[in-house]
């Protein structure tokens, strides 16, 4: 595995990806086409919070982001849930919306890895910090 793979990618926005999430998935990709394990590793990990702890708790931890946001922003914290069903060969989508400060490219990253919030860095004024 390269140094470059191993160390956490940083999103870089354009026109067409305004999250960087391009950069983030081509990034894992090669780490896990370079380690194998790392791929099994990474699929336990996440299998054991689906199945284990975190599996009732998805909800939670969207209301955790969203108070989280709103701190950010300074403005009293709101969340919207909505479970639209199934259009023809759709899934279900659950759709989540909160009056905080908005998702940035720089916020897209730690929700795209498990168990690294930058949260636990500074701790100030932060339900969540876990990266689940």
């Amino acid at each position: 595995m390269t140094r470059e793979a191993e160390e956490s990618p940083r999103p870089q926005a354009t026109a067409d990806d305004v999250f960087g999430t391009a950069r983030l998935r081509d990034t894992v990709l090669a780490t896990w086409s370079a380690s194998p394990a790392r791929l099994r590793e990474d699929a336990n990990a996440e299998e054991d919070l689906a199945l284990g702890g975190y599996r009732d708790r998805v909800v939670v931890e969207l209301a955790q982001n969203a108070a989280d946001a709103a701190a950010r922003a300074g403005v009293p914290g709101r969340l919207r849930i909505a479970l639209r069903d199934r259009a023809g060969d759709t899934p279900p989508v659950l759709a989540v919306a909160n009056s905080g400060a908005p998702l940035d490219a720089s916020g897209v990253a730690p929700l795209a890895t498990l168990r690294a919030s930058a949260k636990r860095e500074d701790g100030t004024g932060t339900v969540g910090r876990f990266g689940v």
